[in-house]
């Protein structure tokens, strides 16, 4: 499933159009029929329904769904913020099919105490007053009705975007809607993934509205929804006369005296997800504890790092942040050159000065930063790459050539040439101390293993997520994850999606 700017979107709606011969008109009626349908099974009889409209595109959507309302007998009014005569194109003709089809429209301007009475006795409003066209701050008539939308008790469900939201998420002070659900046209928009924007959609559902995947193709869209196919799709497959030495021979090192949970964290989950074999280089201070609780693993002296025989590695989870381990992390940048390399947590803080060695790299690494890191990678403020979460994550990746994972509530994933992903799973458990390092580990152990790295990374991020999801789901709270819980939580992930690939 493509995620499309405003830009994308237009470029989509016009090459459908122009090329496929799908008239605006049609997927007006296409959109608006799909909305209905969403809302159809919530309308009981009596509820008090309201259809707020305004002039542009997204309009026309809210006319076709308010005459499919009226032919269903729903007890729905239709109020329009802008002047009838202010709507044109498509949108007029779907106004004047709904007129024609007895429906009654009611200016807010003309009767402003009776739109508010009826706000208070709205059960749900239909937001159709702005959609992905809008730039900057709404006009001040669209500003009050989005207010007192906002003030009002009833249901709110906005098509396509929130009324206000600007598509490609920008920041912005001005009002917009808050809804409790969002009928997103035919694919995600960027906004719903990024702050402050994405707090206002409420749930979201994605409406197929008949644009035919060409247009994708030839728009040249390169962001995608990772879904639960693709990872099913593209998972491993083990060979059943393959050996250890056939998942990977990887090196984590991680860890030091003050924080040795975190090369744990990332050793057992790399463990639990397939890795053939795992050397784990700590200090001789934690090492004996680390061996207690990871028989599985070998050990390398922190002072003797080699690379010889290893297959991929990971370093930064718990390292510490002083001036010798920014020393060792250069070094293991460029000694694995030719092999995967997973940098993480105090390495991406020592890397923030050595950003060149990156695209000396004949094998690009794999940087997982949460948003702060970002921003001391950056130089940036942690506002400034919320807002900017697709625009500066590509831009990092082609500029040092890596595979960058910008974490958070829906993780970015781009490869070098700029393709991105967006990860749906994962939820708030999640944010608490160790589970960065647990990614980390299972980066390593499926870099291993996939062929392809951003199948990979993507289903690396997407497992991690979707355990804690299966946590959450399965009784425990968002308050009392742990992140050994997570990694216990893999097994029974990787065994529901391995029960799936075997009837495909």
């Amino acid at each position: 499933m493509h995620v499309v700017s405003r830009e994308e979107m237009q470029n989509i709606d016009q090459y459908t159009i122009t090329h496929i011969g799908l008239g605006g008109p049609v997927l007006m009626e296409n959109a608006g029929r799909a909305v209905y349908a969403a809302i159809e099974p919530e309308l009981t009889v009596g509820k008090q329904v309201m259809v707020i409209i305004g002039k542009g595109n997204n309009g026309g959507d809210g006319f076709v769904t308010a005459r499919l309302l009226l032919d269903s007998g729903t007890c729905a009014t239709t109020w329009l913020v802008a002047d009838p005569q202010q709507i044109t194109g498509d949108a007029a003709c779907h106004m004047k099919a709904y007129l024609a089809s007895g429906g009654t429209i009611f200016q807010v301007k003309d009767d402003p105490k009776r739109f508010a009475r009826q706000l208070e006795r709205a059960e749900l409003i239909v937001d159709a007053l702005l959609g992905t066209g809008v730039h900057g701050a709404p006009y001040p008539e669209y500003g009050e009705v989005i207010r007192q939308i906002n003030h009002s008790s009833a249901e709110v469900v906005s098509i396509d975007l929130p009324s206000g939201v600007p598509a490609n998420g920008e920041s912005f002070t001005h009002p917009v809607v808050t809804a409790d659900r969002t009928l997103t046209l035919e694919c995600p928009k960027l906004a719903q993934f990024v702050l402050p924007a994405a707090r206002s959609f409420g749930a979201v559902q994605v409406l197929p509205i008949g644009i035919p995947h060409i247009a994708y193709r030839e728009t040249s869209v390169r962001r995608e929804l990772r879904m639960r196919a693709d990872v099913v799709r593209t998972l491993p497959q083990r060979d059943p006369f393959s050996h250890k030495g056939s998942h990977g021979k990887g090196l984590l090192i991680a860890g030091s005296t003050d924080m040795p949970g975190a090369a744990f964290f990332s050793a057992k989950s790399a463990l639990r997800s397939g890795i053939g074999l795992l050397k784990v280089s700590v200090p001789d201070t934690i090492k004996p504890v680390i061996a207690g609780w990871l028989p599985e693993t070998m050990f390398m002296p922190r002072n003797r790092i080699s690379l010889d025989g290893v297959s991929g590695v990971v370093i930064g989870p718990g390292l510490g942040r002083q001036s010798h381990e920014e020393t060792l992390v250069c070094q293991v940048v460029e000694e694995s050159g030719a092999i995967p390399c997973v940098i993480d947590a105090d390495a991406l803080i020592h890397l923030k000065h050595h950003l060149d060695l990156l695209p000396r790299r004949s094998v690009p690494a794999v940087l997982s930063p949460h948003p702060g890191e970002m921003a001391a990678l950056t130089g940036n403020t942690v506002k400034e790459i919320e807002s900017t979460r697709f625009d500066c994550s590509k831009a990092f990746a082609e500029k040092y050539h890596v595979y960058l994972v910008l974490k958070g509530k829906y993780t970015i994933i781009t490869a070098p040439d700029g393709r991105q992903m967006v990860n749906p799973t994962g939820n708030a458990a999640l944010a608490k101390g160790g589970s960065g390092d647990i990614l980390t580990g299972i980066l390593l152990a499926f870099l291993l293993q996939h062929e392809q790295v951003m199948d990979a990374v993507c289903n690396a991020v997407y497992v991690h997520g979707a355990a804690a999801d299966n946590l959450v789901d399965g009784g425990h709270s968002l308050l009392d994850v742990l992140a050994t819980d997570v990694i216990e939580a893999i097994p029974p992930v990787l065994h529901d999606f391995y029960s799936e690939t075997a009837h495909l």
